[in-house]
């Protein structure tokens, strides 16, 4: 392989200068002359028919500008999925109201104090209705309805195989039952945008979303106006985790308040508008049937899954079928079924967060896969080593895996861990936990399922990016500049970023499947390359060469064999101005995914990712029998993330992926009361602080995956997917009770360890 200089170094963000001095301006920054402050009224029911809002007290409270209702709206119901088909979203309720928050009203004042007081007057008649709040008594006959006739949003079968010849064919059948609750995704920046309307009829928003791309386009559908109408500017992001990319309501009630007022508007959530109204992880109620031979060879996979969406579909289906995915492609099985609902309730809407489903299949995946080693006499490491998927090989599902680290990534943490020794000298209540993962890399939600970027050469030699994809945190922009730096022999001082603008930067798909470095890094490289090659041009008419016979250095343009005869790279980049072309070199460069369309009607069946990335974590905690309490000593990882473009960042992912999975494990979860959530803040709210993290030791595994600019695949999200597993089996192997049920809190492990001595 070519030796890289820029590529694969650990060298800082490119944005690390202006957030640590401050500089860098975030979405509550903005902002425009005459900004109003917005304020939207949510319901105070889980369900309810609307009979009539009188918003007249609070239109003529002084110092409000306007005040929306559904009347304000086009009453169209929307989808915010690319996947999932259901048209069930409004902008502002015009019929019921289906949870606690459900937006049915919205202020813009002078001040926020003026903009709370007019909520406060506005009067809403409803007729409440009977709600249900438990997926599985959603299911019943008897059962309220959210929507129609059924509370069935979507089933989703799969089979492959011959299920029942493979369950004939075992001799040992597993049946489990597992359950995964609602978690946050506690972003430190609340929810917040800025809209302005101009005399065109044109807005401008604002807003740090993750997709500026879909806010744009399901803006769109709820407004009902063109798209070449709007215009969405990405800010600094602090923060997202899967919260901000279908999250639309907030921003087209902004924008309708600015149409409204004929003036820029803003609005912010409060953290109990977070926690309360915007879409947290799924939770699935999981049971999963396994069939599997006396030498570990497994036969058969059965896997049910409900998952509740809440009062509205947004990507339920899409998450709960990848979730099943997941458990029938990290292991050979020939046969398999997948079974999932997605259900409404009436509680808020769910949505996506890191892992898309993984985090809680996998957790009953891993779980179950030790229980069956105990079963019949095998280590963990080796049932898992025995059934591994690997390189060159097609998952049942028709995932075809081209690289793979699952074996490297095992062996690694099981190393470092000493496995084999802390197993066979056991110390008392402690205990160490084996967990997997596998993930997909890009996907095509759509017809363009790549991402197209521009790469310009200014006359002065500067580089500068554009993408459509965008930086929520993760260090996109830098591994963009790195790819840039590569291709046009320069160092990462001389690239800058232009930031995401829906009327400058191109379209691309955003940041489902943990595609940006794999499919938006490779659209950068194109580009590099092409401006790299008229560049070329260029500078084969200055020294009177062929562009063929061209190459690039540090800088220095020369003849392949005459160093000396070179041109410097900004005397090109003018000359290309001043003398050649009139205008500056800008290269671009499409990446197109030659993969299935992603369909959760076909449990995401076909080979759905160019790559696919791998995960193995160990984790060693000590458990006090009386109290429950988990003290976790370390967690070691490994991740097969191909060419790691920056390892630094790399690693810090992975770190930060540990971290929220121990919340998933052991801490979090929303408490609903009536549908309402009853710990809306961090002080009833708990999530993993510094003194909750242990040292966490990341290996990169890295094989080379054909698909991938350099080899690289993604490292934002597999981490995750096995933490919450890897903790239960460690705490398993230390006290010796099989959790089944997130979070693991120590008043589970308390009464599990009661009920087990009474047996």
């Amino acid at each position: 392989m070519v030796e890289l200089s820029v590529v694969g170094k650990r060298l800082p963000r490119v944005d690390a200068l202006e957030k640590i001095t401050g500089k860098a301006v975030y979405g509550t920054e903005v902002y425009l002359p005459g900004l109003l402050h917005g304020k939207i009224l949510g319901s105070p029911y889980a369900h309810a028919r609307i009979l009539n809002i009188d918003t007249s007290r609070a239109e003529r409270l002084p110092g409000v500008k306007a005040v929306v209702t559904a009347e304000d709206t086009p009453k169209t119901r929307y989808g915010v999925s690319w996947i999932v088909d259901a048209k069930d979203e409004q902008m502002l309720a015009f019929d019921k109201v289906r949870y606690v928050g459900d937006e049915v009203a919205a202020v813009a004042a002078i001040d926020e104090d003026i903009a709370e007081e007019a909520l406060e007057l506005i009067r809403v008649e409803y007729e409440e209705l009977p709600a249900v709040f438990e997926p599985e008594d959603a299911l019943k006959e008897d059962a309220p309805r959210v929507f129609g006739d059924s509370n069935i949003q979507k089933r989703v079968v799969v089979t492959r195989g011959d299920i029942n010849k493979g369950f004939q064919e075992a001799d040992y059948i597993f049946e489990d039952r597992f359950r995964t609750q609602h978690v946050h995704q506690c972003h430190l920046e609340l929810t917040d945008c800025v809209a302005s309307w101009d005399a065109s009829g044109k807005v401008t928003i604002w807003v740090t979303s993750m997709d500026p791309n879909t806010v744009r386009t399901i803006t769109a559908r709820a407004l009902g106006m063109k798209e070449s109408k709007i215009r969405v500017i990405q800010p600094v992001v602090g923060g997202a985790f899967g919260a901000k990319i279908t999250l639309i309501r907030p921003y087209a009630i902004c924008a309708l308040l600015s149409r409204k007022t004929g003036r820029p508007v803003r609005v912010v959530n409060r953290r109990e508008d977070d926690f309360s109204t915007t879409r947290p992880r799924l939770p699935m109620i999981i049971e999963i049937k396994t069939g599997v031979k006396k030498d570990g060879t497994l036969t058969a996979r059965e896997i049910k899954a409900i998952a509740d969406v809440g009062a509205y579909a947004g990507e339920g289906a899409g998450i709960m079928a990848m979730g099943m995915s997941y458990p029938v492609s990290l292991y050979k099985c020939p046969n398999i079924r997948m079974d999932g609902k997605t259900v409404y309730t009436n509680k808020l809407s769910m949505g996506q967060f890191r892992g898309y489903g993984g985090p809680q299949a996998l957790f009953a995946c891993e779980t179950q896969m030790d229980m069956i080693a105990e079963k019949i006499g095998l280590d963990p490491i080796d049932l898992r080593l025995k059934n591994a998927i690997d390189k060159d090989e097609v998952t049942v599902l028709g995932w075809d895996v081209k690289s793979c680290g699952l074996r490297e990534c095992i062996q690694k943490v099981a190393a470092y861990s000493h496995w084999y020794q802390k197993r066979k000298e056991k110390k008392p209540n402690r205990g160490l936990g084996l967990a997997c993962s596998i993930f997909v890399s890009d996907c095509k939600e759509y017809e363009f399922g790549g991402s197209t970027a521009f790469v310009k050469i200014d006359e002065d030699g500067q580089i500068s990016v554009r993408s459509g994809e965008i930086d929520y945190g993760q260090g996109a922009f830098t591994v963009f500049c790195q790819m840039a730096a590569e291709e046009l022999g320069s160092s990462l001082d001389d690239v800058t970023f232009f930031g995401t603008d829906t009327d400058v930067t191109p379209h691309a798909l955003g940041p489902w499947g943990d595609r940006v470095t794999v499919s938006g890094g490779n659209a950068v490289r194109l580009a590099a390359i092409d401006a790299r090659r008229q560049l070329f041009e260029v500078a084969a008419d200055m020294l009177e060469a062929s562009p063929e016979d061209m190459e690039l250095k540090n800088r220095k343009i020369s003849v392949k064999g005459s160093p000396e005869k070179h041109l410097l790279f900004e005397e090109v980049a003018k000359a290309a101005v001043y003398d050649k072309r009139g205008s500056p070199i800008v290269g671009r460069g499409t990446d197109v995914r030659k993969t299935d369309f992603i369909d959760p009607d076909k449990g995401f069946a076909g080979n759905i990712s160019s790559s696919y990335t791998f995960n193995a974590q160990i984790a060693e905690v000590e458990v006090d029998p009386n109290t429950g309490q988990v003290r976790v000593l370390h967690f070691a990882t490994a991740n097969d993330l191909g060419k790691a473009i920056n390892p630094t960042m790399a690693e810090g992912q992975a770190e930060s992926q540990i971290v929220q999975g121990l919340g998933f494990g052991l801490l979090e979860g929303l408490k609903f009361d009536g549908g309402k959530v009853m710990n809306p803040s961090f002080m009833e709210y708990r999530i993993p602080n510094s003194v909750d993290s242990p040292p966490i030791k990341v290996f990169l595994v890295e094989p080379i995956d054909p698909n991938g600019p350099y080899g690289a695949k993604g490292a934002g999200e597999p981490t995750i997917m096995p933490t919450a597993a890897a903790l239960a089996n460690a705490i398993y192997d230390a006290v010796g009770v099989r959790m089944k049920d997130l979070p693991i809190t120590p008043e589970k492990i308390v009464r599990a360890i009661e009920a087990k001595s009474k047996k």
